[in-house]
């Protein structure tokens, strides 16, 4: 299993921060690289048990991964687990506000599927580089949007 934590602040108050991050539909493709689009699967407003598809591009094949959410407690955290490629994953995010700024700690635990366990290493070295710039994009998208 592979376990990391990044954390960044961000110039927005958390509800603000929390409509971005977890508006998939709208914003997942713009700050997460990888996913493409995002579809809600599940009728209603969002909460713990709704399910997302994920479209992904990789290489020239598009892949539908599943999300479901499992923590929503607006505006402080948000949650779910999913499949990216050959790795299962579950995140949480914390937001703490302070003095008009937002603390957000993103924790992931993944494990990867079949043979792709032999490249651990590789993968968590890979998720240890992408996720710092996913919340920097996310920080971007949430403090030029004022």
């Amino acid at each position: 299993m592979i376990e990391l934590s990044f954390s960044v602040s961000i110039a927005r108050p958390p509800a603000v921060v929390f409509s971005i991050l977890a508006d998939f539909e709208t914003y997942l493709a713009r700050w997460a690289k990888g996913p493409i689009a995002a579809s809600k699967l599940t009728p209603g407003p969002t909460g713990p048990g709704t399910r997302f598809g994920i479209t992904a591009q990789v290489g020239l094949a598009r892949v539908r991964n599943p999300y479901e959410v499992l923590v929503w407690e607006p505006p402080q955290r948000f949650g779910g687990h999913g499949v990216a490629g050959p790795v299962r994953f579950e995140e949480e995010y914390r937001l703490t506000a302070s003095e008009g700024t937002t603390g957000l700690t993103q924790s992931i635990r993944a494990w990867p599927r079949g043979p792709f366990g032999l490249l651990r290493p590789l993968i968590e070295r890979q998720l240890g580089s992408l996720l710092p710039a996913d919340l920097a994009r996310l920080k971007q998208l949430a403090e030029d949007g004022r």
